[in-house]
């Protein structure tokens, strides 16, 4: 996928394996640091965990995802109201309808297909994002899980016929067979665990 923002475009790598998911992101050139801005996310929706690899260190941290029950994820009374506009387009290969809604107070036109599984943002839970629970925030993201779809592209604007102030788009599919290892850390990494504030407390009383 690429997602653009002004004169910003991030490329993502989304990879898919039963209720495991990958995420790999690369910051543009200019926002890159010493390393080459690489960002790497597995989230594993059966132990509701995220890990988040840390390359040029060889760690990983691992993060307790907060559960979310059924009956708020499927909460139709807080459904976002999205409709078809009968529109439809081959993206990637696929075949996408498009809808259209309000997300953020954006103009949101999504184009989504039943092929390609349920689709979760990396943020939704873990540290990128910081929310609190792991339901979506957006009101597209929203749309796209309660509806099982995957959204293959996605443009916002200020209003309807605006420009676009961000847009979302897959750029290839590939449905061959993922192998496990690239849903957990290799094996040569080390797990970082982010000391409790009891830890450091004692670190700091004379005597502990």
């Amino acid at each position: 996928m690429k997602t653009t923002v002004g004169k910003d475009s991030t490329p993502m790598t989304y990879f898919m394996k039963g209720s495991l998911m990958r995420i790999e992101m690369k910051a543009p050139p200019e926002k890159r640091k010493k390393d080459d801005g690489t960002f790497a996310m597995i989230i594993n929706m059966e132990t509701h965990e995220s890990i988040m690899l840390m390359d040029k260190d060889k760690m990983y941290m691992v993060h307790k995802l907060p559960e979310v029950s059924a009956e708020q994820t499927d909460k139709k009374s807080d459904a976002p109201d999205f409709k078809s506009t009968g529109r439809k387009e081959v993206i990637a290969g696929i075949e996408a309808e498009e809808y259209v809604g309000v997300s953020g107070k954006k103009h949101t036109e999504v184009w989504v297909t039943k092929e390609l599984g349920k689709f979760m943002m990396a943020n939704q839970g873990g540290p990128m994002g910081g929310r609190k629970g792991s339901a979506p925030a957006n009101a597209w993201e929203k749309f796209a899980q309660q509806e099982n779809m995957f959204p293959l592209r996605t443009i916002q604007r200020a209003k309807e016929d605006g420009p676009e102030e961000m847009r979302m788009e897959v750029t290839l599919v590939d449905k061959s067979k993922q192998p496990d290892s690239i849903f957990q850390p290799p094996a040569d990494y080390q797990k970082f665990e982010m000391p409790s504030m009891g830890d450091m407390m004692k670190g700091m009383i004379p005597g502990n």
